[in-house]
């Protein structure tokens, strides 16, 4: 399974590779994990393929790009993708306001394993 972290913030991008890699462990599926804290980077990489990952745990404040800003180029690009998108932040109620039309996988800051495990069942088919 191929995984991409997008965060910015190293202590966060480290929980969520060692959290990803212990997922591979548990559940046989060992991980091919990928992380940028350049949100252009991240989005050069989403749209070049369509099937380039099979989940994208996304921090929705990033200072590249806004998370907005990902999502309409995402979707315009390659919108098989947004299905398999994590959204990882301490403002639900804020991303949730801006997407009324989606039904949006979100990871609420601070998390624990056991939350990132809900989040890769609402993904991973």
């Amino acid at each position: 399974m191929r995984a991409l972290v997008v965060e910015d913030d190293v202590v966060v991008q480290g929980v969520l590779k060692a959290y990803l890699k212990h997922y591979g462990v548990d559940y046989g599926n060992p991980m091919e994990i990928w992380a940028l804290s350049d949100a252009r980077k991240a989005l050069a990489l989403l749209t070049a393929e369509e099937d380039v990952c099979d989940v994208v745990f996304l921090n929705v404040h990033l200072s590249q790009l806004g998370d907005d800003e990902i999502y309409k180029q995402l979707m315009q690009v390659n919108s098989k993708m947004f299905g398999r998108i994590v959204f990882v932040t301490a403002y639900r109620d804020d991303l949730v306001a801006r997407f009324p039309e989606h039904k949006l996988n979100v990871l609420d800051k601070p998390f624990r394993y056991s939350q990132l495990l809900g989040a890769m069942a609402a993904v991973v088919v």
